[in-house]
């Protein structure tokens, strides 16, 4: 059991003076007060622990390696950059590729190791995207949506995908769409394009996110809005941004966040294996990637492949380029993704009852500790 306070705790949407009582993982008290002989974090920001929900790899390594020790690492590594809770997902490779992956992930899941982030599940991206907007990844792995390969697929990962990617203009009439949301898993539409009515029509038959909206789809016309048009403009699909501010202009930022609200926007990082290395020239299974002084990674063609970005700075970014309120920026990176993956009961916000996952920054964003279930993360805490 502890107490921890400070000046700035975010709750219903505002800071303000509290103490927090962490016991058995979970938030037990809030006192809207300063209590004596609690730990206090001074005037830092205490908030939900950071969700990522859209993430690849690390130090180089990759959710589709099917190396558990991946997983293990970049587990561990994540609090300090603040998130509590993260989904491994898994891109477009073989089929054989996919299940060692999936099983990989699996066998790190039920390992239920206390020293790391949460993984409350898997995001199973690939491989039903679309030839004409492949993203990074190679055409000829992509498949055709198919219930029995998915089958194969969530029987491999034990159960714990809840999260899958589709270009649902190639799965004919919805089926996986439609299969997956009434198992009730979150579907997420991306790498594709889709015109603007058939993802509304997606939308009725289950479709509730746009992966990383204006990457890897058709672009957005005044006559013909297709996928983003739809992300912009339906007010029931959580849309993804990658802010940091290359991905896509800060000031679509600005766009996509004035049109998705405070309650429908998602932040990601879509890391790839090369977050944490040094600038230079990386090869790997399936592709050669520059790493730019941006930090951004780019193929031999100039395409993008992945972000380097932290959570952490995506949510000051979100502000700072994108313009965006807190509010908007905070619920971006936590209570908007446990809604949409229907987590919300636990995770997302500092209430008592819910998991006592908590991120605390400093002015500059500079993560000082993450709780994970009621245990602080960072062994040498840092001072503001």
């Amino acid at each position: 059991m502890v107490f921890i306070s400070s000046q700035r705790v975010w709750i219903h949407e505002q800071f303000i003076p509290a103490t927090l009582k962490l016991e058995n993982g979970k938030i037990t008290e809030i006192h809207k007060s300063i209590l004596k002989n609690s730990q206090s974090y001074g005037h830092a920001r205490i908030i939900p622990g950071l969700i990522d929900v859209h993430t690849h790899g690390y130090a180089g390594g990759d959710a589709s390696d099917g190396d558990p020790e991946t997983i293990r690492i970049w587990q561990k590594y994540l609090p300090q950059e603040g998130v509590t809770s993260f989904l491994p997902g898994t891109v477009t490779r073989s089929e054989p590729r996919i299940l060692q992956a999936l099983q990989a992930i699996r066998s790190v899941m039920e390992e239920k190791n206390e020293n790391g982030a949460h993984i409350p599940g898997i995001f199973l991206q690939g491989p039903y995207t679309s030839h004409e907007y492949p993203g990074a990844y190679d055409k000829y792995l992509i498949q055709k949506p198919d219930i029995a390969q998915f089958d194969r697929f969530m029987e491999a990962s034990g159960g714990h995908i809840i999260r899958v990617g589709i270009a649902v203009e190639k799965d004919d009439q919805h089926q996986l769409l439609k299969y997956c949301a009434a198992s009730g898993l979150e579907v997420a539409v991306g790498f594709s394009g889709v015109s603007y009515e058939e993802m509304m029509q997606a939308v009725e038959d289950g479709a509730t996110s746009v992966v990383h909206c204006f990457n890897s789809m058709n672009p957005l016309h005044h006559r013909k809005p297709g996928l983003p048009g739809a992300a912009l403009s339906c007010n029931d699909l959580y849309s993804e941004v990658i802010a940091d501010g290359i991905h896509v202009h800060p000031s679509v930022i600005n766009i996509i966040g004035k049109c998705k609200g405070k309650d429908r926007l998602v932040v990601i990082t879509d890391s790839s294996r090369y977050k944490g290395l040094k600038p230079g020239y990386y090869e790997s299974v399936d592709r050669k990637v520059t790493i730019g002084e941006d930090g951004v990674g780019r193929l031999p063609d100039g395409r993008l492949a992945g972000s380097c970005i932290t959570m952490i700075q995506s949510v000051r970014n979100l502000q700072t380029l994108g313009r965006l309120d807190e509010v908007c920026a905070i619920n971006a990176a936590t209570i908007n993704l446990a809604r949409m993956l229907k987590l919300d009961d636990h995770l997302g916000l500092i209430e008592t009852g819910y998991q006592a996952d908590l991120t605390i920054y400093n002015d500059d964003y500079q993560i000082l500790q993450t709780f994970v279930s009621g245990i602080p993360m960072l062994k040498q805490e840092k001072t503001q």
